[in-house]
């Protein structure tokens, strides 16, 4: 941004803050930059150029030791708001905590001028008339400064009233959803989903400030549903952000991504590429290009995307997948570099347990296989692929009471997955309607091959 266009921004920035202090819940606790800047840069000017010529001009006409106190404490008020207003921006956003900043020395120069002026034209008829009026004045700002220290006290809810002031704030559903989308809290980020859609309904104009906010929060409650494994739901919710905002080029990836996990690969091609076309982040996009091509069975493809996306910035998902790609390609060392790092930043992902226990199963390691099934397995229950495995890792090792036992944890827990039956069936289990639910359909009795797990979520 050129040097005018800051300074602009930044007296705007100056203003906000200075009327924030006065009423912190009435405006946005971190602007949106204008979009007439110019105009607002000369109303801020105006504004700043008030503040310190009035008091100054008032402090000039009575010659009042009060009214010129009043004045060097509203200069220095002002001097506080633009140091805050430079301080907190960018990564320190939001500009609400400079209020604390600059309310002592702003509420100390509104009251004191008060008192000024109320000695002035009071007369002399009103006893204790400049206390009172310091003291009204005071009073006001207490009432307010402590009525927004909640908001005040937490960046959450500062960003979320930042989102609910303006549907076009992205930055706050970003910030409010950064921290939950690195730690994978799927429900979480459902509920943030959830609260940012009942504040801007979708049934709003598409022409309203709430639109950027629906389709950012639809898109958001896709890729919470992604990484869920629900395909479906993930896939309606991202269509219905694209239709929405169909020139929002950040709903693009993850509707190609919800596109590709639920089984329309041509399609999802499509819109990545489209989306790269009209300035797309490359990371994500090329991501979803990479899924693309995995499910359409395009692996040589597949890892060039994926390797594409990774040097294009792509964090943790796009590293899962190009190790599971590498184990499919039968390159397991190319698969433990890629995992080993990611296990090492966060021991507990099941996802990288499980493909580590994998690359261990293929190669023989019957101890390091059970060892990381079990390991993913209690990261997540839920892991149908780590029981599967297991049953059968067991079983092929002559274990076959611990076989046994995983394979009836495995109908249990997946009564609907055919390859129930089978691992029953192959290792000597009962399976009838009082333990493995409905009969499932029949299938090779040797099971599926064991598959690599690659995430099915964004980012």
């Amino acid at each position: 941004m050129a040097w005018p266009a800051e300074l602009a921004l930044h007296l705007i920035r100056t203003v906000h803050l200075l009327v924030l202090t006065v009423a912190p819940t009435r405006l946005s606790p971190e602007p949106l930059p204008p979009r007439a800047l110019a105009l607002s840069a000369a109303l801020a000017a105006a504004a700043l150029v008030a503040a310190l010529g009035v008091p100054a001009w008032f402090a000039a006409r009575t010659e009042a030791r009060l009214a010129r106190n009043g004045a060097a404490l509203m200069w220095l008020a002002v001097a506080a708001a633009t140091a805050a207003a430079f301080h907190y921006r960018g990564p320190r956003a939001p500009l609400a905590q400079g209020v604390v900043l600059v309310a002592v020395p702003l509420w100390a120069a509104l009251s004191t001028l008060a008192a000024a002026a109320a000695e002035r034209w009071l007369g002399s008829t009103f006893k204790h008339r400049r206390m009172g009026a310091a003291i009204a004045v005071i009073g006001l700002g207490a009432v307010q400064l402590l009525g927004a220290a909640p908001l005040l006290g937490s960046h959450e809810k500062m960003w979320w009233a930042a989102l609910r002031r303006d549907g076009a704030h992205l930055r706050a559903l970003d910030e409010l959803t950064a921290p939950l989308l690195d730690e994978r809290e799927h429900g979480a980020i459902a509920a943030v989903a959830a609260r940012c859609l009942k504040m801007h309904p979708s049934a709003a104009p598409a022409s309203s400030p709430a639109a950027p906010a629906t389709c950012a929060c639809l898109a958001l409650r896709a890729e919470a549903r992604l990484r869920a494994r629900n395909a479906a739901a993930a896939l309606r919710d991202a269509e219905a952000a694209r239709a929405r905002c169909p020139d929002q080029v950040g709903t693009a990836a993850t509707l190609a991504e919800a596109l590709a996990v639920a089984g329309r690969p041509e399609r999802a091609e499509a819109e990545a590429r489209a989306a790269l076309e009209q300035g797309g982040d490359p990371a994500r996009l090329r991501y979803a290009l990479a899924l693309a091509h995995e499910r359409a069975g395009r692996l040589p493809e597949a890892r060039e995307e994926v390797e594409r996306a990774i040097a294009a910035g792509a964090g943790r998902e796009a590293q899962l997948l190009a190790g599971a790609l590498a184990i499919l390609a039968g390159d397991l060392d190319g698969a433990t570099a890629r995992l080993t790092p990611l296990a090492t930043q966060d021991p507990s992902d099941a996802d990288v347990l499980y493909n580590l226990a994998l690359i261990a199963d293929q190669r023989g390691d019957y101890n390091g296989a059970r060892q990381g099934y079990l390991a993913a397995l209690r990261v997540d229950p839920r892991s149908a692929e780590a029981r599967y495995n297991l049953a059968l890792l067991t079983f092929r090792a002559g274990v076959t009471e611990e076989s046994r036992h995983h394979v009836r944890k495995f109908v249990e827990a997946f009564p609907e997955d055919p390859r129930g039956k089978q691992l029953a069936q192959t290792t000597g289990v009962p399976f009838g309607a009082g333990e493995g639910g409905p009969r499932p359909a029949r299938s090779d009795a040797r099971g599926a091959p064991p598959k690599a797990a690659a995430s099915s979520g964004s980012r």
